[in-house]
């Protein structure tokens, strides 16, 4: 996917003919559920970014048709006031930290006595609607080793219709990755690592289901399609995660991710949530 090409252009879109999802607040980030197609205007190229006075709502040209990436009043968050299911949520994530901070304790100690390096490691992930926040993870990967076997190995399930050497049958696992700790590869497939993450939830900045968190450059690589994906909040755990987990590539999980942004109900989160217990402790699939 090319980047989102800055252009000058204002579309003439009524905001009568435009869709809220829930009512909200005047200062808070909306998501345009459907729009008209706005007439054609001299300059504006395929993939261009074009604020629109409703005001200041940045949408992405994607073909013949348009779609919000982000949508904010100028000098406000881009994340939205909570909705009562994000507090409930926040709510549950925080007793699961205070439940587990025995466990955690111990996790981080040992992390820290079988390799060097911090506890805890901290990325910036792309969130709702393309907003960047950093995730919380336990560190399973030895400190300071470059990325670019990894990140070749991505570009080539993405890009490439044909088997990639060099990884197991996974979403972007690699074989034997010399980069892994002592101790991380049990983490990784317990999921442990993870756990973190609550905090995250805490923030409000993921959700406890959603599509996988990704990083700016892979989200590069996406196809238009999977640009749906971003229309929800990243979670812990996710639909690719109980359809197959590491036996899936790439590019299936993107589309399973889209399937859950068309889908999502509070029931199949709840579904989602109980299906992933049991594929924690099912071996053959995790990595």
């Amino acid at each position: 996917m090319t980047a989102p090409q800055a252009v000058d252009a204002t579309l003439n879109v009524p905001s009568s003919d435009v869709s809220l999802e829930d009512e909200a607040p005047d200062d808070a980030t909306v998501v345009i559920s459907s729009l008209p197609q706005p007439a054609a205007e001299p300059g504006v190229a395929d993939d261009a970014t074009v604020e629109i006075p409703m005001p200041q709502r940045v949408l992405r040209k994607v073909g013949s048709g348009w779609g919000l990436i982000q949508g904010h009043r100028e000098g406000r968050s881009l994340i939205p006031k909570r909705s009562l299911r994000q507090l409930l949520e926040g709510l549950v994530a925080l007793a699961i930290l205070a439940a587990l901070s025995p466990v955690l304790l111990v996790v981080a100690l040992a992390v820290k006595w079988t390799s060097e390096g911090p506890m805890l490691f901290r990325q910036e992930r792309l969130g709702l609607h393309r907003s960047t926040f950093k995730i919380i993870k336990f560190r399973t990967m030895s400190n300071k080793n470059s990325d670019a076997q990894h990140r070749e190995f991505v570009k080539k399930m993405l890009t490439s219709d044909d088997d990639v050497d060099g990884g197991e049958q996974g979403v972007y696992k690699l074989v034997n990755d010399p980069r892994i700790t002592p101790i991380g590869g049990f983490l990784r497939r317990t999921s442990i690592d993870e756990l973190p993450q609550l905090w995250n939830v805490v923030r409000g900045e993921m959700s406890l289901v959603g599509p996988r968190p990704v990083l700016a450059w892979e989200a590069d690589l996406f196809p238009p399609e999977a640009e749906r994906r971003f229309a929800a909040r990243p979670g812990m755990t996710g639909l690719w995660q109980v359809s197959g987990r590491s036996t899936l590539d790439f590019k299936a999980a993107l589309e399973l991710d889209v399937l859950y942004v068309e889908k999502k109900s509070v029931w199949y989160d709840i579904t989602i949530l109980w299906r992933t217990v049991g594929v924690v402790f099912n071996r053959s699939v995790a990595r």
